[in-house]
Formats: structure tokens, C-alpha cells, sequence
């Protein structure tokens, strides 16, 4: 099902939140472990922005659609894994040369 923002959605228990919502009334608990790791359901009412990934545990409410795709919480975060360079850090090139140097010398070693 595509969502656009405005739509108007059912946030109900054990259904998965289909983009970053605005709760429209009544109140509702989230499980956004996988987002923020936080182990514990988060509650939400009137007002509050919901997280696209995360599942409703208790409660039942309509929400607004506020943003979908790579405008939500979780589509930007996506984007910035992506451009995170894959190079490593300083201690991972140290500990490349490093192990270069030990294989060369084992091989000479061992010849």
C-alpha cells in the first residue's frame, strides 16, 4: 500500500507503522527497539511523531502520514550510512600494515 503525506492511517496493536506519523488523538505504545534500541514501548499521544519500522504494541488511534521514503527517520538514516567512507578509521590502517608486514615476514620466513 502506498501512503502520500496526509493520508489518514490506522495505528492499531500489533500493526506496523507505515511512515513517520503524527498521533491525532487517544494515546498508544510503540516498539521502536529496532530504531533506538530503547527495550521498553514508548508511549504517544496527541502530537507525537511515530517512526516509520516500529510496531504499535497497545492501543488503537488514526495518524497523519507526515513523511514517507528517504524523507522519514529511517530513510535518513540510510542515507547517511550510505555515505559513510568505508575506508576505516586510522587504527584500521595501522592494523592493516601491520598484518601485511607479519604475513611478508612469514612467508620469507618459511622460504
Amino acid at each position: 500500500v502506498n501512503v502520500v503525506p496526509g493520508d489518514l492511517v490506522l495505528l492499531a496493536a500489533g500493526s506496523a507503522i507505515p511512515a513517520d506519523c503524527f498521533v491525532n488523538h487517544g494515546e498508544i505504545e510503540v516498539d521502536q527497539s529496532a530504531m533506538t534500541g530503547e527495550s521498553l514501548p514508548v508511549k504517544f499521544k496527541r502530537g507525537d511523531l511515530t517512526k516509520m519500522g516500529s510496531t504499535v504494541t497497545r492501543g488503537e488511534t488514526e495518524g497523519t502520514v507526515q513523511s514517507t521514503g528517504s524523507n522519514t527517520f529511517f530513510g535518513k538514516t540510510a542515507m547517511l550510512l550510505q555515505s559513510v567512507d568505508n575506508q576505516g578509521g586510522s587504527l584500521h590502517t595501522l592494523l592493516l600494515r601491520i598484518m601485511i608486514s607479519l604475513v611478508t615476514l612469514s612467508l620469507s620466513l618459511c622460504l
